[in-house]
């Protein structure tokens, strides 16, 4: 049976997705997400032409790679500050923007990471967070 288009509605309104807080002692962001498509926003022009390359790149070979050629830093952030206000329903990216809050390049990351391959993906990389923070230096013994 097909799915009913006010499910797919619901469904394509966003999740709940929980981002890195903006310390590392802080609590999680928890905002609403939703996911666009980075060939949709490059067909619409939201992604100016100067910019397509590092989004295609993005695209094709994630952020790891794009993060390789520090002299395309400035357009990668661009870039997902783009795919940020494309994806972010509550609180909006021009509502925290009015606040004066700036997300942190973790933040943008996991947005782009969310927007590509879901929530489930996000999982490994909180696991991974939550590790180094548990760990924490063993001082040393005194002698006897």
């Amino acid at each position: 049976m097909a799915t009913k288009i006010e499910e797919i509605k619901k469904i394509a309104g966003g999740s709940e997705v929980e981002l890195p807080g903006f310390t590392s002692e802080s609590e999680p962001l928890v905002v609403v997400l939703k996911r666009p498509s980075i060939m949709q926003l490059a067909q619409k022009g939201d992604i100016p032409n100067p910019l397509l390359g590092v989004a295609s790149e993005l695209f094709k070979n994630g952020v790891n790679k794009a993060m390789d050629n520090g002299e395309r830093m400035k357009e990668l952030g661009e870039v997902l500050t783009i795919v940020a206000e494309a994806s972010m329903v509550e609180p909006s990216y021009s509502e925290l923007e009015e606040a004066g809050i700036n997300l942190t390049d973790q933040q943008l990351l996991y947005i782009y990471n969310y927007t590509q391959t879901g929530v489930d993906s996000l999982k490994v990389f909180r696991k991974i967070e939550k590790s180094k923070q548990d760990t924490k230096p063993v001082g040393k013994k005194k002698a006897q």
